[in-house]
């Protein structure tokens, strides 16, 4: 298990910094082309519609002539699909990357079982996320059969620093990951950078106080959550599982004295 010792001035710091020497000899094998090109697929979420080439560059930060050759190319090669109304969605081709990635997390056929369980035993959605870029998104979900269970799914995401499992990733994460996240939001955004800085503080004190990592309506006002960081059996690669719902049927109570010692207790069978 990695350790959640952290050193947020440390962290701090170390956004600040100018890529190191090594890093940047490295950057000479970055394809700008490729990476838009991969921007433009990973801006589609699960609740679009399909996207237009405007809306696309909005949320990519690219011209529309750029997007427009990029879309025209990844229709052409089947990973994406223009409908009738000139709006474009995910194509065939991107199910065969996912499926692929999916097919080597074996750790969601153990855990499968556990999480239903206990997402009936709470009545609550339970589920394991692991982090692309700047959120998390879902691997695996199981829904209890409650009628006001959250609707989440398979590649939903979710924020780093107002979600609970965001903040569980993040207590978790090694300082030189944490750092990487850090230089990354401040390039970005310095609101954004400042409020995962909070969301590390905040969730080291969860978890020396509870355990876990809590989000009592931050997420959302009517949402509460907990989560818990994990590296798999026999992995490398970073997870957390949480557990929430609706803020009227899941108290911070209930989530706290009855799920947490649950909870904890399926990531820790899911490391050894």
């Amino acid at each position: 298990m990695q350790s959640t010792d952290i050193n947020i001035s440390g962290l701090a710091m170390a956004g600040a910094e100018i890529l190191d020497p090594s890093r940047k000899n490295e950057e000479r094998y970055f394809i700008t082309a490729l990476a838009r090109g991969l921007e433009v697929l990973a801006c589609f979420r699960s609740a679009d519609k399909g996207l237009t080439n405007h809306q696309i560059a909005e949320r990519c930060g690219l011209p529309k002539s750029t997007v427009t050759r990029f879309t025209y190319t990844l229709t052409r090669l089947g990973y994406l699909v223009q409908d009738s109304g000139g709006r474009y969605v995910l194509g065939t081709a991107t199910l065969g990357l996912g499926a692929a990635m999916l097919a080597r997390l074996d750790i969601r056929q153990l855990a499968r079982p556990m999480m239903q369980e206990l997402a009936e035993f709470s009545g609550t959605t339970v589920s394991i996320a692991v982090r692309d870029r700047l959120s998390m998104i879902y691997i695996e979900v199981c829904r209890s059969t409650a009628a006001l269970a959250l609707a989440l799914q398979v590649g939903s995401r979710m924020p780093l620093a107002v979600s609970a499992i965001g903040r569980a990733y993040l207590v978790k994460a090694s300082e030189q990951e944490r750092q990487d996240i850090l230089t990354r939001y401040q390039e970005i955004d310095e609101m954004a950078y400042k409020a995962v800085l909070e969301a590390i503080e905040r969730g080291t004190r969860d978890y020396a106080q509870y355990g876990c990592t809590t989000s009592f309506g931050e997420w959302q006002k009517d949402v509460n959550g907990i989560a818990v960081g994990f590296v798999p059996i026999g992995g490398n690669q970073l997870m957390s599982i949480n557990c929430g719902g609706p803020s009227s049927s899941v108290s911070e109570k209930f989530l706290l004295d009855e799920v947490r010692p649950r909870l904890i207790e399926i990531a820790a069978r899911l490391e050894s």
